[in-house]
């Protein structure tokens, strides 16, 4: 697959690069400093920000898909509201019709699934930041794309673990206390969600294998 990463030198998308090329895909790192992107085969750069869309639109043409790997200031409660119809419109332009967009557990009804202590959190200090991250949920969800939409856990940089659990969110009863999630594990549970096109319109959590609950 050709894929185009917005946020590819953040902690998730450089490590989703990474992993896609060793996997056998081709990645374009469509970036505000291409210069920061780590050099490897398979990977070609772009110049452009995500509001930016007839960059976009150009970077992506001829793609198979387009993952979504941004974040704003904590500060900035709109970010994604802002930025995400203009990437809607640039993969609409450019003929991309598969979308994954990386938001966070936390975000919308999300929420309802965490702990006591995490919901507390979310809707006190993040509450802004997880607010604007289930608007853009919805605007995803309403564009007609082939969209995918991943929530991850708390993450961190650490070894990666041997395992990832990815559910489907209808399926999550529960996610108990604050587990946290390598960046890498991450990364390569998106390459295997990108790929596959059964996970399609669907909401998928990406946690630990003991960091969550069945739906009773």
């Amino acid at each position: 697959m050709k894929i185009v990463v917005l946020g590819a030198t953040g902690n998730v998308g450089s490590r989703f690069t990474t992993q896609a090329v060793k996997a056998g895909h081709q990645v374009v790192a469509f970036a505000r400093t291409p210069e920061a992107v780590q050099s490897q085969p398979g990977v070609t750069t772009a110049q452009g920000a995500a509001e930016d869309t007839a960059a976009l639109t150009a970077a992506a043409r001829g793609a198979d898909a387009l993952l979504v790997s941004i974040t704003g200031p904590m500060k900035d409660g709109d970010f994604m509201q802002r930025n995400l119809p203009k990437i809607i419109e640039a993969a609409k332009a450019a003929g991309v019709d598969r979308v994954v967009l990386v938001s966070a557990f936390g975000a919308g009804d999300t929420a309802q699934k965490a702990s006591g202590f995490a919901r507390l959190i979310y809707r006190t200090a993040l509450r802004r930041f997880f607010a604007d991250k289930a608007a853009a949920d919805q605007l995803l969800q309403a564009s007609g794309l082939d969209w995918t939409i991943v929530y991850p856990i708390n993450l961190k940089d650490a070894p990666a673990l041997p395992e990832t659990a990815v559910e489907p969110l209808a399926g999550v009863g529960r996610v108990p206390g604050l587990p946290t999630l390598p960046f890498d594990n991450v990364a390569a549970a998106l390459v295997g969600i990108i790929t596959d096109p059964t996970t399609t319109r669907q909401r998928l959590l990406i946690t630990t294998p003991r960091g969550w609950r069945p739906s009773r």
